[in-house]
């Protein structure tokens, strides 16, 4: 998996190694997160952006284009990191259903606590779908291929050898997407840890791997 997220890397999909090295840039894109948090997507302005990140509005111009290429920029950050937490939990699961659930429960568990990621489920769905399918869909393309990758490393081994791993990862990734959006008083329990790995084990696993033997 870490040599396909370096494909990944390669490809362009994460994002250049200037840009994540850019000490300017990550100033910027942590202001971004934190007005974000605070006011919403819809009311972020590059002024009040640049005042937190401590540079002048030409820089965040400079860097981005416009408030648009901005946004664009700090979700797909925020969409690395949640690969990022994907591969710190499943180091070391050997099982690919075991794999499967619990980089599910570590992708909710930062939607979660995210404080942007979970305001605008609450108060602007919109907002958050417009950013995963910004810029062709860069952020669910990247879950779709980090879900994608866990498949084909399971079917090396002779498991879910019926699907089509690239399918079958953007199909998960849209239920992760749905799931961040479904209010919880309206469907399925995904409030803690525990309720997350139960679902995974009792229908996501099942779905994708089979019944177990």
């Amino acid at each position: 998996m870490k040599q396909s997220i370096g494909a990944l890397v390669a490809a362009g999909i994460l994002g250049s190694a200037e840009e994540r090295t850019d000490r300017t840039v990550a100033k910027i894109l942590d202001a971004v997160v934190v007005e974000a948090a605070a006011s919403g997507v819809a009311r972020l302005k590059i002024d009040a952006i640049a005042r937190r990140a401590g540079v002048n509005r030409v820089t965040v111009y400079r860097r981005f284009g416009d408030l648009d290429g901005l946004i664009e920029a700090a979700t797909m950050r925020e969409g690395k990191r949640m690969a990022d937490t994907v591969l710190r939990a499943v180091d070391g699961v050997d099982d690919p259903a075991a794999r499967l659930v619990e980089s599910f429960v570590a992708c909710m568990r930062m939607a979660r606590e995210h404080p942007v990621i979970a305001r605008t489920a609450s108060l602007e769905p919109d907002r958050l779908i417009a950013a995963g399918l910004a810029d062709d869909a860069a952020l669910l393309r990247l879950g779709s291929a980090v879900i994608a990758d866990q498949i084909r490393q399971a079917q090396s081994d002779g498991h879910a050898t019926h699907l089509d791993a690239d399918e079958a990862g953007q199909t998960v990734a849209m239920l992760f997407a749905a799931c961040i959006l479904m209010p919880t008083a309206q469907g399925i329990d995904l409030r803690t840890d525990e309720s997350v790995r139960a679902y995974a084990q009792r229908t996501l696993a099942p779905m994708v791997f089979g019944p177990k033997r």
